[in-house]
């Protein structure tokens, strides 16, 4: 019989090392015949129910301490206020940087979507790379993100539709490159007549769709890669069994299932985190460590597809193309959009 003080540790120190694994693709590591889908059946499992309740409670804490704190952007040091200029380029690089390195792998965005290894994959390849280099250069950067858009809705003719789901954070990459430009590079077309509209629509909201499809991707993966797809988890982890630090330390009460289960629990609770929209640069912050603690252990393919969600975590941190706003100057609880405004310049 497990003592309860060593139940105690392990559980403890399994939720010190699930970070690590919480940003890893199982599915881009593990062999393609070892892999198996989610089983919906376990949406009603105890795990499900504990990522539920804890992402709640956290939720609700952080909803707490932002009526304290009486500020929705706390904490402001001064040096990230001079960041901000320069967010939506490295958001585009580095989103380029991803969508090169897998156009020439033949696949499309992440390494679980294969492209055909045929002409029509190589014709989809190149237009991925069309797009990338517009972000690159800030020349029709737009244009190339709504060929971003485009590609990840094509995904669904090469990948099941929860594979697809897991990108959508590139969709809000593209959504928010449209409303405000690749940024720094002045001068070049500007959006006119319908899509002037388009874009002075998108501008309020563009930080919110960046912060909302980043929280769904992440929620997505916490299910599909862990909560209901165990089996995924456990052979990742006979790849890769150093992650299972419970394990290693000879608590083998703490089976690779159990890990994979609270792996999963922390990703869905960051992504609910983030989702809420409450001091969500508290939970940026929070979420540094279990994005890149992973990162040093896997092989380079991890830190290159992990690199527009880092994008995306620099620019909800700097507060995009206004910063961090004097503080008073929005209502406590104040949405995203109000940090964007449709005087910004539009840079194509």
């Amino acid at each position: 019989r497990l003592r309860p003080y060593v139940a105690l540790s392990a559980v403890a120190l399994a939720f010190i090392s699930a970070p690590a694994s919480v940003a890893a693709h199982e599915r881009w590591f593990v062999p393609d015949d070892e892999q198996t889908p989610p089983d919906w059946g376990d949406l009603l499992s105890l795990p499900v129910l504990i990522a539920v309740v804890a992402s709640l409670a956290v939720v609700g804490a952080l909803t707490v301490a932002e009526r304290r704190l009486g500020d929705p952007l706390w904490p402001r040091p001064a040096f990230l206020q001079g960041a901000e200029p320069s967010a939506a380029a490295i958001l585009g690089v580095q989103v380029a940087t991803t969508m090169i390195f897998s156009a020439t792998r033949l696949n499309l965005f992440v390494p679980n979507i294969d492209l055909p290894e045929n002409a029509l994959g190589i014709a989809i390849a190149g237009v991925m790379l069309v797009a990338a280099f517009s972000f690159i250069t800030g020349v029709l950067a737009r244009v190339g993100a709504a060929i971003t858009v485009g590609l990840v809705v094509l995904g669904l003719a090469f990948a099941p539709w929860y594979e697809v789901l897991e990108q959508l954070l590139f969709v809000g990459i593209a959504l928010y490159l449209v409303a405000l430009g690749r940024g720094v590079l002045l001068g070049g077309p500007r959006p006119e007549g319908w899509s002037l509209g388009v874009v002075h629509g998108l501008v309020p909201h563009a930080l919110t769709i960046l912060r909302v499809t980043l929280a769904i991707s992440l929620i997505t993966l916490a299910f599909t890669e862990k909560l209901v797809a165990v089996e995924l988890g456990e052979a990742f982890l006979r790849e890769y069994p150093d992650f299972n630090l419970p394990k290693l330390a000879g608590i083998d009460w703490f089976t690779d299932q159990r890990f994979v289960y609270a792996a999963g629990i922390v990703e869905c609770v960051s992504g609910a985190a983030l989702l809420s929209g409450k001091l969500p640069r508290v939970v940026i912050l929070a979420l540094w460590l279990p994005f890149n603690a992973g990162i040093v252990f896997l092989p380079p393919a991890e830190l290159i597809g992990h690199l527009p969600v880092l994008a995306i975590m620099y620019v909800l941190l700097v507060r995009g193309p206004q910063g961090i706003p004097a503080r008073g100057e929005e209502a406590v609880g104040a949405s995203d959009h109000k940090q964007v405004t449709a005087a910004q310049p539009l840079i194509a």
